[in-house]
């Protein structure tokens, strides 16, 4: 069967430096995507077309096979627009950040990986020069703190881990990206990733599937370098892991709804809810939920049903969202 990938670009402050090189990289895989995808997040946005680099890009896409668009964002930072790409339909989706060099057996490498149990799969993601042993890191989210990213050194076994990072190929329409994040987006791939891991989803860091970091000093999340909005983004990510043995329930919705849920809250497990009316499902405010997860629109049951295309009762609604 095809392989059903999307490629997935979010850009801003590299059209000359890396994005061509990672656009070149993904063009030369030993497996070709269905489709490239590049959002355009620049605060001032140009027209690649008049450049004769992207014109020869664009000619060898077109020569190759692989679809692509170019989209222009809404600049709020790249977690909107990988989160489009989540929505797009797509059985996969490999997310390629704007500076970096996938070697060419990459997307081979990774798409072997999955099967039906399987939520994501990354490699190892180098920066040059090569400053980090990951020989002990264990990819445990509780970690985090402590140990370097598996992904920043070299991987020498198939690793299970809680969390991945940058680039990787995951399964799409499963999670949220969470958007109540800042335009920075501080953490955005460690929660989504992680975000998988809880609905039940394995995650692999691979050998062999090498990706060259090219840090570079401006674009991206370093064209918004405001403290502030990193300690916001870490904040939620804080108040995410403090409660990862929880189920977080947020129902912002009505009072018959409400009266459903109840059905299904035996079979949560242990739950944290935030709720509209603490009488009928006790719970806590759901100002409270947006300040601790910044994004809430994530559980919406009825935005979720119309996803699903939803034809069963509500209540296998939250049994789908909630249960696992």
């Amino acid at each position: 069967m095809p392989a059903n990938i999307l490629c997935s670009i979010s850009t801003k402050g590299r059209y000359l430096t890396t994005l061509p090189l990672a656009i070149s990289a993904v063009i030369n895989q030993t497996l070709k995507p269905d489709r490239l995808v590049i959002f355009d997040d620049n605060d001032e946005p140009e027209d690649m077309r008049k450049e004769p680099i992207y014109q020869h890009l664009f000619q060898i896409l077109n020569i190759k096979g692989i679809e692509w668009e170019w989209l222009w964002a809404d600049k709020k930072g790249q977690h909107y627009n990988h989160q489009k790409a989540n929505k797009m339909n797509f059985k996969w989706v490999w997310r390629v950040d704007d500076d970096t060099i996938p070697e060419p057996n990459v997307l081979d490498t990774l798409y072997a990986f999955t099967d039906d149990n399987i939520g994501a799969v990354g490699g190892a993601v180098l920066t040059p020069p090569l400053i980090f042993e990951n020989s002990n890191a264990t990819g445990k989210i509780e970690n985090i703190y402590t140990e370097p990213n598996i992904q920043w050194g070299t991987i020498h076994n198939t690793t299970e881990v809680d969390h991945l990072h940058c680039t990787f190929l995951y399964r799409a329409g499963i999670c949220d990206y969470n958007l109540g994040l800042s335009r920075v987006a501080h953490r955005e791939e460690t929660l989504f990733t992680y975000g998988l891991k809880q609905k039940g989803f394995k995650l692999l860091a691979v050998p062999n599937a090498t990706t060259w970091h090219l840090k570079s000093p401006s674009g991206g999340i370093r064209d918004n370098n405001i403290m502030s909005l990193f300690e916001h983004d870490e904040q939620i990510f804080q108040n995410t892991l403090n409660l990862k043995n929880h189920t977080i329930v947020v129902l912002n919705n009505g009072m018959g709804d409400h009266i459903v849920f109840k059905h299904v809250l035996p079979d949560i497990a242990n739950p944290i809810i935030y709720s509209c009316y603490p009488d009928i499902v006790p719970g806590k405010s759901i100002k409270e939920a947006i300040d601790m997860f910044g994004d809430i629109e994530q559980f919406n049951i009825y935005r979720k049903m119309d996803e699903w295309k939803w034809t069963e009762s509500l209540e296998n609604a939250f049994r789908k969202l909630y249960v696992k």
